[in-house]
């Protein structure tokens, strides 16, 4: 429960609406995202780029998808895989079709991306194979590359102190640079040790199911993780590749959530130009679930389900120009980003994360619009971790540095 101004507010209780029967594109239902797409925002002019392993551009649903891949030093060649080699394929191949996928395959119907506007700069950080830690490096390519967002379903091993803190500077370039960094946090009972999970200002993404309820691990229990920020659909989504064929088939985890927030950011982006990063995250933490709500936090659904149709309807300039994902000693510190003034403003983080929005649904009832306002507490909202790691994705990769590029159309 939460408490403010002596009213005790308790997350629903009632059943999020079961989306299941919609099969592999459930998703696409429950954040009504189809509406969104209608109404012409598809991610237009915005850069993402996704950092994974091997890619096949070439399967139905990423023709005619503006994809740039950029070559990493000490990385193979993420195109050089065979067509026939789905292990390597299937999870880069289908993170990038949940952000631009146009809805076909081998089989017929295939994944839809969440925004199929936007231009994709995909880099093959997390094959096997690559040398050394090539996130540094590619993240430095891809802000000179003009990229808007980062989005990483998966980690590179801590191998030494040295290397997070080159992770935990990039970040802060990308963070002062005005880039949104997504990452996926680890799947059920990995023990695999990432680079993102502790390092301030990510947005750290865990997956619900079509009944908005969390993946479960091995025993049956709801996944929790202490440094989850947001959880979007990410159980039995559509993919390519997972059986072996090119046709749509469905996978599971937080490495298909990921793609989805990063897909919803960019849709978020093209609607509100003027927004600032940081306004844009102030907005996909306070409009979750299905109804306006105080911030909230638990360490199952961190501050909710993302709700795409609240976030594109609630102007972001109403927020703190301020990004809410940053935690006391952790890197980098939110001064070494923005050069700020040190803040007077009390630690009011405690105090709002004590349970979570349940199991609210991320669409709105009926699809209408929102009713009362957003309260809007004018604090740096600061996450409190204790210790989580990042995503090891489904994959534990280790690493390198990037140069030329090879334009795919």
């Amino acid at each position: 429960m939460v408490c403010v101004l002596g009213v005790v507010l308790v997350p629903s209780a009632a059943a999020a609406q079961d989306f299941s029967g919609d099969g592999p594109l459930w998703y696409m239902d429950a954040m009504k995202i189809q509406a969104i797409h209608d109404a012409g925002i598809t991610g237009e002019g915005v850069t993402i780029a996704v950092f994974d392993g091997a890619l096949n551009p070439d399967v139905a649903t990423l023709r005619g998808a503006d994809i740039e891949v950029r070559q990493l030093d000490g990385c193979p060649d993420p195109l050089a895989a065979a067509e026939s080699d789905f292990e390597a394929l299937q999870h880069g191949t289908s993170v990038t079709s949940l952000i631009v996928g146009n809805g076909t395959s081998d089989s017929g119907v295939g994944p839809v991306g969440l925004a199929p506007g936007v231009r994709i700069l995909y880099y093959g950080s997390l094959q096997e194979g690559c040398e050394g830690n090539p996130f540094p490096a590619a993240l430095a390519d891809a802000l000179a590359q003009g990229a808007d967002i980062v989005t990483m379903s998966g980690g590179n091993g801590r191998l030494v102190e040295e290397l997070s803190q080159k992770s935990a500077d990039g970040v802060a370039a990308a963070l002062r640079a005005g880039v949104v960094v997504v990452a996926s946090l680890p799947n059920a009972d990995s023990t695999w040790e990432g680079e993102l999970g502790k390092i301030n200002g990510v947005v750290n993404v865990a997956s619900v199911d079509a009944t908005a309820q969390p993946a479960k691990s091995r025993d049956g229990s709801d996944m929790t993780n202490d440094d989850v920020d947001v959880v979007a659909p990410g159980v039995d989504v559509a993919g390519v590749g997972w059986d072996r064929t090119w046709g749509m088939s469905t996978w599971s985890g937080n490495s298909a959530a990921t793609p989805i927030v990063a897909g919803l950011l960019a849709l978020a982006k093209e609607k509100w130009p003027d927004a600032t990063a940081s306004q844009l995250l102030q907005s996909l933490i306070r409009n979750t679930g299905s109804a306006p709500h105080e911030l909230q936090w638990s360490n199952t659904f961190g501050h909710g389900t993302v709700n795409a149709t609240r976030v594109l309807q609630e102007d972001p300039a109403q927020y703190p120009d301020e990004n809410p994902l940053f935690t006391d000693g952790q890197a980098p510190t939110f001064d070494e980003v923005y050069s700020a003034p040190e803040s007077s403003a009390p630690d009011a983080a405690d105090a709002q994360k004590g349970t979570g929005p349940g199991a609210l649904p991320w669409v709105l009832a009926g699809g209408g619009a929102v009713v009362g306002l957003v309260v809007v507490t004018l604090i740096v909202v600061i996450r409190r971790r204790r210790g989580g790691a990042v995503d090891p994705g489904d994959r534990e990769k280790n690493t390198s540095v990037p140069t030329s590029s090879v334009h795919r159309p």
